[in-house]
């Protein structure tokens, strides 16, 4: 019986966390981003790939800031759609697609 009740309040804390994407270790919540972010594919030379993410923050000059855990480690996804699969599950969808200087970017709306 008690395996019964913990297995039951686990799943219901599990259904109520909410994810959460961190930008450099800094939460991207309702009071530091809007309905829209910006996400730019990085490949790196192994093969994997880093998102720099834009949610209208102020970034110095040559730095990007890209998702991370909230220990500041970035995360490394196998392809675009692993990553933009990862967006999506934490509450983003692709609204816009396109290329600047040769990189393609996405506009994401929270859903």
């Amino acid at each position: 019986m008690k395996k019964l009740l913990f297995l039951s309040l686990f799943l219901a804390q599990s259904l109520l966390v909410s994810a959460q994407l961190f930008v450099e270790g800094t939460v991207l919540n309702a009071s530091n981003t809007s309905a829209y972010l910006e996400a730019t594919p990085l490949r790196r030379t192994d093969g994997t790939y880093h998102f720099q993410i834009d949610h209208g923050q102020k970034v110095k000059t040559g730095e990007k800031e890209c998702l991370t855990d909230d220990k500041g480690r970035r995360y490394e996804f196998r392809s675009t759609v692993d990553g933009l699969n990862f967006l999506y599950e934490n509450g983003w969808e692709v609204s816009v697609v396109y290329d600047v200087s040769d990189m393609r970017r996405y506009l994401l709306k929270r859903r």
